[in-house]
């Protein structure tokens, strides 16, 4: 096959200039000239034979080739970093990279302590925290984003390994005057009866089944679905109703002013799971990390 002889370089350019939504400014940040950088881009056309940018004395804008060719191109860019980082430190972990998706309360509550535990013993590797919707982190497991995924317990697809790690008891969290606050703990058919503050329709859906488990009539129906536990606290504090979030939420409910109680009759709990791929390798700076979380988490809980 003929590929297009398209340079490193030309393909840098092109995503930054597309970035930065100009030749100026995207010329500053490579140390070029403008009529440097412009010459790059034209040769790059040139050897692709489409046009990347419509170009007037005023703007510059991506063509309707430049947008469909950007996301591939700022990925190839990304694959290549990657590779070059997992190689570079192959054997001693020296530096590197690990990008792990991790939904919004652990990723506040639970993973930046995990982070600071494993980089005493591997200070160079920096580590990223992709914060995500529950719907949203697998998936940036599955694009090739992360490296690992942390979050609650669900079906994958064969091709992604997934590892229990902890459970996480899940608690009423109610305003203090609220008449479920004077009992030592609740029950589920109390919940019920109580307008709920819900998280996303993943949350909710996982809730639903666990509770279906244990009783056909403990029926879930929010009064309100939000985004952000922060969301539904805040939610909460106001008087909109009353919210059951996992044991580690607890740590977040303090400057809402509310209290939470163990809920029974049946006990449920928030399952979190360790996800990567089955079908690659992990690097060496990732796959200690995994190990590190294996060992931190299944031995607390």
């Amino acid at each position: 096959m003929n590929y297009p002889n398209v340079t490193l370089r030309q393909l840098r350019a092109f995503v930054l200039v597309a970035e930065t939504g100009g030749f100026a400014s995207a010329s500053r940040r490579l140390h070029l000239t403008p009529s440097a950088l412009s010459l790059l881009i034209k040769e790059m056309e040139a050897a692709m034979q489409v046009r990347l940018f419509d170009r007037t004395t005023r703007s510059t804008a991506l063509s309707q080739a430049g947008a469909e060719f950007y996301p591939l191109a700022r990925k190839l860019l990304g694959d290549l970093q990657q590779a070059v980082e997992s190689t570079r430190d192959l054997e001693q972990i020296k530096r590197g990279t690990v990008r792990i998706a991790c939904t919004p309360l652990y990723a506040s509550m639970l993973l930046p302590r995990l982070i600071q535990g494993w980089r005493e013993q591997y200070p160079a590797v920096t580590v990223y925290v992709l914060d995500s919707l529950h719907e949203q982190a697998l998936a940036r497991l599955r694009s090739g984003e992360a490296d690992l995924c942390l979050a609650p317990q669900r079906k994958v697809a064969p091709d992604i390994v997934q590892e229990l790690l902890f459970r996480d008891r899940m608690w009423l969290i109610c305003p203090p005057d609220h008449p479920m606050a004077a009992s030592k703990s609740v029950t589920w058919a109390q919940v019920m009866r109580e307008r709920f503050v819900s998280l996303t329709q993943d949350f909710t859906a996982q809730l639903q089944v666990d509770l279906m488990r244990h009783s056909p009539d403990l029926a879930l129906q929010p009064a309100h679905d939000v985004a952000f536990l922060t969301t539904a606290l805040g939610m909460v504090a106001s008087g909109f109703g009353i919210t059951v979030q996992p044991e580690h939420a607890l740590e977040l409910i303090k400057p809402f002013g509310l209290v939470a109680r163990p809920v029974t009759r049946p006990v449920v709990h928030r399952s979190l799971s360790l996800f990567r791929f089955d079908r690659q390798g992990l690097s060496p700076a990732a796959e200690s990390f995994a190990a590190y979380l294996r060992k931190r988490l299944v031995k607390a809980g």
